[in-house]
Order: C-alpha cells, then structure tokens, then sequence
C-alpha cells in the first residue's frame, strides 16, 4: 500500500511539474493613453480651421457674394430656416439666399459665438446673429471637412425678430470668431509648454488671483504661486502629453470664453469642466480652472 500512495505522489508531482512547466506566462496588461491617435491640439487647430471657414462666409455675405456663400454649401446639404422652412439640397439653398442677398440683406454679424469639435473632420457651431432686416438665432452650423475643405453639411437657424425698416450695426461681425482665435492659441501655446515640460511657459497663463479645482487632489487653489507648485510638482513627476479631446470653445462675455473639454495624458485622463479665460492688458489668460480625474492610469 505504501508503494501504491508513492507511486501516485510521483505521478501528482510528475503532472504539476510538466503544467507549471508549460502554463503560458502572464502578459502585464498595458495601459493606452485615450485620445492618442490625434496630437495634443489637433483638436483646437480643428476649431481654428472651422472658424476662418465660418469668417470667409460672413465677409462674402457682406460682401454681397452670393455664389461664394453658396459654396460654403455641401451640395447635399439641408437647411432649417424657421420660419421659412426646410431646404433640401444646394439647389433649394441657393434659390433662399441669392434674392434674399440681392435683395439688400447685409451686415450679418455673429455674437455669443460657440464652436465645438466633434472630430478632425466636423465641428459644430451657434451663435446669435444680427444683420440689417433682422436679427435671430443660429441653432448648429455643423460643418465637415470634405475632399480638404470644410462645408456646411447641415445649418439651423431662426429668425427671431424681421426689422420695419433696415438697421447699421457698425460691431466687428468677426469679433467672437476673433475673440475665440486668441485664447485658441493661447491655449496651444500652454499646452505645448506642459508637454515640453516647460511649468514656465505653462503657468504663465494663469493670473495672479486665478483659482484652480483639480478633483480629487487639489481643491480650490488661490493664487499663481499654489497653482504653479501643484503643476511643477506633477510635471517634474513625468507627466506630460497633455490632450485635449473633442473641446468646446464659447464666448460667455465680451472679456470671457470659456473651454470644456475631455482631456488625457501619459498618467490618466478625465474632463475639463471650464477653463475660464479673461483679457488683462491685452493678453489672454485663465482666471479659473476646474478640472478632475476620472481615471489614473
């Protein structure tokens, strides 16, 4: 019997020897950054692209430049234009706004401006609008990029209120696209001084009172110096790569935009709730910013 109980531990031995022999080595999961397969700001020069198409289109309206507005247009595009109804197709756009044009319609200019990127190819925009018959509100311009340039694919406005008799606005008609351009940049140029590691270049953009909430790790921070020890600290850490995925850049006053968006980097991921950014002598610079993790890698 004894020889029995040996043979058959050899044997239990045997086998667990060969299967730990032969059990395939456990692969260490890896962590991939989200949003990497575009560039830190491809995303903001999106924004930028669609806001000078959106400008070309206003100065040609201005301009009288019908056919030019109408080649802003997919040629199967639609168009709501409450109360006037939908048109469907460049054929029907175009038979809307060449007698409204020649009719005299000019000085169309855009306030409260709004632009958000959904991906490298397309990007949605609303504004208020005014001009000198009438003034109203642009629901989404939702513009793609097709065969490299951007069209209108879809656009949805209303006229809110048709003058009795025709009104001069002498406002910049491009001063929120404008307004939006600057901090656009001014958010580049940041973001391409954290991923160069560079906490100069990037704390250079907050103001001297700004307030920073970064959940979970720093709660309302008061003041450049507290904001500027957070970031040095995470950036001497090796942080860096700092993306900004499908943003949302909005004039809230004639000195403020705000920006939203989702964000990552080499270390996590999460969302921008706003970055609140001011005019101060000229310059563009956050006043305010909330932030949090949702995600560390």
């Amino acid at each position: 019997m004894k020889v029995v109980n040996t043979v058959i531990l050899c044997l239990i031995l045997i086998v667990s020897i060969a299967w730990i022999q032969d059990k395939p080595e456990e692969k260490k999961e890896t962590v991939k950054q989200s949003y990497a397969e575009h560039s830190p700001t491809a995303h903001h020069e999106i924004a930028l692209e669609v806001l000078n198409a959106s400008k070309e289109w206003i100065l040609a309206f201005n301009k009288g430049k019908s056919n030019t507005c109408i080649e802003g247009y997919d040629p199967k595009a639609m168009m709501s234009a409450q109360p006037f109804g939908i048109k469907r197709g460049v054929r029907e756009i175009t038979d809307f706004w060449q007698p409204f044009i020649q009719s005299g319609a000019t000085n169309l200019i855009y306030t409260d401006l709004s632009i958000e990127v959904v991906n490298t190819s397309t990007a949605l925009l609303s504004a208020n609008w005014s001009m000198n018959v009438g003034r109203g509100v642009i629901f989404q311009e939702k513009w793609e990029k097709k065969k490299g340039k951007w069209v209108l694919t879809y656009d949805d406005f209303e006229v809110v209120e048709q003058f009795k008799t025709s009104k001069e606005n002498k406002t910049n008609p491009i001063a929120s696209h404008q307004m939006l351009e600057a901090v656009i940049k001014a958010s580049i140029h940041i973001t391409k001084g954290f991923n160069t590691q560079n906490t100069e270049t990037f704390t250079n953009g907050y103001l001297e009172n700004a307030t920073m909430n970064a959940i979970p790790m720093a709660k309302l921070v008061h003041g450049k110096p507290k904001i500027t020890q957070f970031w040095q600290k995470l950036i001497t850490s090796g942080a860096k790569n700092l993306t900004y995925h499908n943003p949302t850049f909005r004039v809230v006053s004639p000195n403020g935009v705000k920006i939203s968006s989702d964000w990552s980097m080499n270390i996590g991921e999460g969302k921008i709730y706003q970055e609140k950014w001011v005019k101060k002598d000229g310059t563009w610079m956050l006043s305010y910013d909330e932030f949090q993790v949702l995600k560390m890698y």
